[in-house]
């Protein structure tokens, strides 16, 4: 099984446009460990130049593209 942090490499690589990403809430702690960072006042990170926050419970990673369905 991948780590929380290559599946989310995998979604930067795969929309390489898009400005944010939602990582799941039962992998937010894991993901946040795995790069060394803690959420900011906002609740997000900053990785590879994209904001990150908690998607919620049981949510796929999603980019922005995916949120606003906009094509990749």
């Amino acid at each position: 099984m991948l780590s929380i942090k290559t599946m989310v490499d995998l979604a930067i690589d795969e929309d390489p446009r898009s400005p944010c990403l939602w990582a799941p809430s039962e992998h937010w702690e894991d993901f946040c460990e795995a790069i060394g960072q803690k959420p900011n006042l906002i609740g997000a990170v900053i990785y590879r130049g994209k904001t990150i926050r908690d998607g919620g419970p049981d949510t796929d990673i999603m980019t922005g593209s995916d949120v606003t369905g906009h094509r990749r």
